[in-house]
């Protein structure tokens, strides 16, 4: 059965800079606010050159400095990229970071907001992202209810999310910080992920037990529509991966890596754009109402303790989560 995957009459050329344009402006304006004067880095990789050059003509457009960085592809998501190209994010205002690997969990990204910068991440963002689905939301309502679970979440001692699919996982969350990936980042610090839309926390180390069913998307593999992955957690870390080619690509993926870290389950999150389209792009599956997901491998950057060689995100629906026994989000239906 197919689903969408692009801009319905979307044709990569020369001329769809026209078409990203108004996107590129709402990300300048509404999501991060750029301010006559300010320099704004953009590190691309280079499959990614025209994406950075279109939010660079957007950032002119306001007034901001654009700058753009470019390095090759890093191969695997949460890979740390040149040391140059930390040293640049460190000194923008404002930064973007779009990739086909995610800078998330990067010293580049951590860099620049101990730094006092603000920016967004955009890993395997495709040119239709800045035309239509997700990058229509109003990111400020989108804030508005991050912010309502957030203070929750913030007191909360256990979460708890299950899914039709089989997806039953709690962990520990006392005292971790709630991650507030909106798609609002106007003030010094902030970071987004555009043009998704989540909130998220890093579990206590040790302390996730469950199992987990992506049936959405696997980071790095694709679109788990037709075959899912089932992943078994205990002691905070993942000991099974099953479920046929995406859970081989996992199971070797991870392997690869001959690091312990990479097994930590590092993250909790939830999805908050009603605008994003289902199975469509990586950043709208993670950021898509109703949706959840769990990252496997480093926290550092969220909150926790471990730097491992990369984070992988699993992606399933129609999720249901609950902080200390309570229910707060039902299948993209909001309970507080």
């Amino acid at each position: 059965m197919p689903w969408p995957i692009e801009y319905f009459h979307y044709i990569p050329a020369p001329s769809s800079i026209i078409e990203m344009m108004p996107g590129a402006l709402k990300v300048m304006t509404q999501c991060a606010a750029v301010k006559p004067g300010e320099n704004v880095v953009i590190a691309c990789d280079t499959n990614k050159l025209r994406l950075a050059e279109v939010l660079a003509a957007a950032a002119y457009a306001v007034g901001g400095k654009p700058v753009i960085v470019m390095f090759p592809p890093t191969g695997a998501h949460g890979a740390q990229v040149p040391r140059p190209v930390v040293a640049a994010c460190a000194q923008s205002d404002v930064f973007f970071l779009p990739t086909s690997w995610s800078m998330t969990h990067t010293d580049a990204r951590v860099e620049a907001i101990k730094n006092g910068a603000r920016g967004s991440t955009m890993c395997e963002v495709t040119e239709d992202c800045l035309c239509t689905g997700g990058i229509l939301a109003d990111y400020e309502e989108n804030d508005r209810v991050a912010r309502k679970l957030g203070a929750i979440l913030a007191k909360t001692r256990t979460i708890r999310i299950t899914s039709p699919a089989g997806t039953d996982i709690s962990g520990a969350v006392t005292g971790r910080p709630v991650q507030y990936e909106t798609g609002l980042f106007r003030e010094r610090g902030q970071f987004a992920a555009l043009p998704n839309s989540e909130l998220n926390i890093s579990p206590i180390e040790g302390s996730t037990e469950g199992v987990l069913v992506g049936d959405v998307r696997l980071m790095g593999y694709g679109v788990l529509r037709d075959e899912p992955v089932t992943i078994k957690v205990s002691k905070g870390k993942v000991v099974e991966v099953t479920g046929g080619k995406p859970a081989e690509y996992l199971r070797h993926t991870l392997a690869s890596f001959q690091n312990p870290t990479v097994y930590n389950l590092a993250e909790f999150a939830m999805g908050l754009n009603p605008f994003s389209r289902a199975y469509a792009t990586n950043l709208e599956d993670l950021g898509k109402l109703g949706f959840a997901h769990h990252g496997i491998g480093s926290n550092y950057a969220i909150g926790g303790k471990v730097l491992a060689p990369c984070h992988i995100d699993v992606i399933y629906k129609d999720a249901t989560v609950e902080f200390d026994s309570k229910v707060v989000l039902d299948k993209g239906k909001i309970l507080v």
